[in-house]
């Protein structure tokens, strides 16, 4: 199992994580934490506790927030190409 690690092409990761300006990295990790600090607001204002369908609704709209971000030149291509092609 961990020959896939060892397999892995982290330089193309790095890379990746470093591209960018602001890079990458750093841009993910500002989003997390923003997301990180409304949860923090969240719990202590004494909100009750989110329902699990709630949570997951959370989850998944981090989960998209991070991909969008990976994804930021892709998405703005398709979206301009569709403003074009109107």
């Amino acid at each position: 199992m961990l020959e896939y690690l060892y397999l892995a092409r982290w330089d193309q990761a790095y890379d990746v994580l470093a591209a960018g300006n602001p890079p990458m990295f750093l841009r993910l990790l500002l989003l997390n934490a923003l997301f990180l600090g409304l949860y923090a607001v969240r719990r202590a204002s004494g909100a009750r506790a989110m329902s699990s369908g709630g949570a997951l609704l959370v989850q998944l709209a981090v989960l998209a927030a991070n991909l969008l971000l990976l994804y930021q030149s892709q998405v703005q291509d398709y979206l301009r190409s569709l403003t074009i092609g109107s």
